[in-house]
């Protein structure tokens, strides 16, 4: 009677041992999912602060950086978006055109198409004025 307690406390012992290690995974894999966002959230943050000062080649660099590193991170349409309208702001309008026909490509369902469909047409005003 006495060995199948003792074999039931330290299988129950082992039990509780293994979860608490399976816990302790779990916790570190949301940790290290959370640094990912963060990752392609501070990019993000870094390149918009650029684009208020006016950086516009800083900005582009960062938010390039953000869609190779983490091309499935839900940043990249407002990145690749981005990306036009500093060319804009720049006043590189043929290149902000182009920027814009990819992010209508890549992005179609998206809400910004009307935006960037705007931006397409008033430079094709420009060009005419």
């Amino acid at each position: 009677m006495i060995h199948r307690t003792i074999a039931a406390a330290v299988t129950i012992g082992a039990l509780s041992f293994g979860c608490l290690g399976l816990s302790n995974a779990q916790v570190a894999t949301s940790k290290a999912d959370m640094g990912t966002e963060q990752s392609d959230k501070i990019l993000f943050d870094r390149a918009m602060k650029a684009m208020q000062q006016a950086e516009y080649a800083a900005e582009r660099t960062v938010l390039k950086n953000l869609i190779n590193t983490y091309p499935d991170s839900d940043y990249v349409p407002r990145a690749k978006l981005a990306i036009a309208d500093a060319w804009y702001a720049q006043g590189a309008f043929k290149q902000a055109e182009v920027e814009y026909r990819d992010f209508i490509t890549f992005f179609p369902n998206r809400p910004e198409v009307a935006q960037a469909q705007l931006k397409i047409e008033a430079i094709h005003k420009k060009a005419r004025i």
